[in-house]
């Protein structure tokens, strides 16, 4: 294992940890401050509403001087959010907790995708291998959360996550991320954005993520809503909080779990990169088709058990979707010659990402206090049906 490898290994749990933070927290944070799904809809959007402009502004700064202080600077960035989170009392006070949480994450995700998809043989095995450790730390930040604030407080949990936050900055030491091609010139950096907007497959690529993204955060960010409504009537409270913590880290580890999964079998197949490309879009149909049919179930059960089973189920069909996208991106990237653009690719990927994790959670928190949470998933169902078209229309350079 080179040291660059070792870096994703130890780093990218810690930016999984990071957004699945606000799903965690939720219901301990509404507790504390009188949240209900309206705010919590308007958290996630929030955080969804910053991935795009600072994810493109990241793009070209890594591409202009570096992937290194735009990961240092965003990992900085998450560890003072974590500490506001921890001391918050008010609504408007979370949304900067939010705003820094969104703008840090966002810095590491732009460096960490070109850095893993290049650290192994293919950039399908390292995009799903790292992602995968990056569900990893999706599928321990609930259940690390929920035992912290059982025994120490919601304040001291949310400390000792920042402090964890704080292992990707020192790593970061004597690491060559890459990057900087350019040079300085930011201009150029920012000019160069005219050549990817003229690109069709990276534009079906990022609509394609657009949609991806409603089933993913609509779901995560929902499980343990979804699960306390279906608890049986007289139960506990904290026996219902456990469960729905419980059924939220179950979709994280087969989120984890498909992604090395997915790896694992790339890896070993032993593919060219047409016949990787060609596989992936098959599964990437197969997946959309599959997410409908879960959102829709989502929307009609009401025993307790088949919601949990398909919230899980749908953390398995989630977890290789991104990862392959990303496999996609940069196989086109290498077979075109614009490897210099990958900060600004992904930026673009992730920007359109954003549309979706802004209007989503907006909608489905309005849609749930009005019509009921269930109804609130046929706004991703309607998402994965986009999304089937989307990629039947994309053919990937290779």
């Amino acid at each position: 294992m080179t040291y660059l490898q070792l870096f994703i290994v130890l780093s990218l749990p810690v930016t999984g940890l990071c957004y699945a933070t606000l799903g965690a927290i939720k219901l301990p944070l509404s507790k504390q401050i009188g949240l209900d799904e309206a705010k919590v809809g308007g958290l996630i959007s929030t955080f969804g509403l910053m991935v795009g402009p600072i994810i493109i502004l990241c793009g070209a700064l890594s591409d202009t001087y570096g992937r290194k202080p735009v990961w240092m600077v965003g990992s900085l960035l998450v560890v003072v959010s974590f500490l506001i989170f921890a001391n918050v009392k008010k609504y408007s006070v979370a949304v900067v907790a939010t705003v820094l949480l969104a703008v840090g994450w966002t810095a590491m995700i732009n460096v960490a995708n070109p850095v893993m998809a290049g650290a192994f043989d293919d950039p399908f095995t390292g995009s799903n291998l790292g992602d995968a450790l990056f569900g990893g730390g999706a599928f321990l930040c609930p259940l690390l959360i929920l035992t912290l604030h059982a025994r120490v407080g919601f304040r001291k949990a949310l400390t000792v996550i920042a402090v964890l936050a704080v292992l990707p900055f020192v790593l970061a030491f004597g690491q060559d991320l890459g990057g900087g091609e350019l040079n300085g010139d930011l201009a150029s950096a920012f000019a160069g954005f005219s050549e990817l907007l003229a690109d069709r497959t990276i534009w079906l690529l990022g609509l394609t993520m657009m949609c991806w993204v409603v089933i993913e955060s609509g779901t995560a960010g929902w499980a343990t809503t979804l699960v306390r409504e279906s608890a049986p009537e007289g139960e506990a409270e904290e026996v219902s909080d456990r469960i729905a913590a419980r059924a939220l880290s179950a979709f994280w580890l087969c989120f984890m779990g498909a992604r090395l999964l997915t790896a694992w079998t790339i890896h070993g197949a032993d593919l060219d990169s047409a016949e990787l490309v060609r596989i992936t879009q098959a599964v990437q149909v197969a997946i959309a088709v599959l997410a409908v049919l879960t959102m829709l179930s989502l929307v009609v059960a009401k025993s307790r058990r088949v919601v949990v089973a398909a919230i899980v189920f749908a953390g398995f069909i989630c977890g290789p979707f991104f990862p392959n996208i990303i496999g996609q991106l940069f196989t086109h990237l290498q077979s075109t010659d614009r490897m210099p653009f990958a900060g600004r690719s992904v930026g673009m990927i992730f920007a359109c990402a954003s549309v979706g994790w802004t209007l989503l959670p907006i909608a489905m928190g309005f849609i749930a206090m009005k019509k009921g949470l269930r109804r609130a998933f046929l706004l991703p169902a309607a998402g994965g049906v986009i999304m089937t078209v989307l990629i039947l229309m994309n053919t990937i350079s290779v």
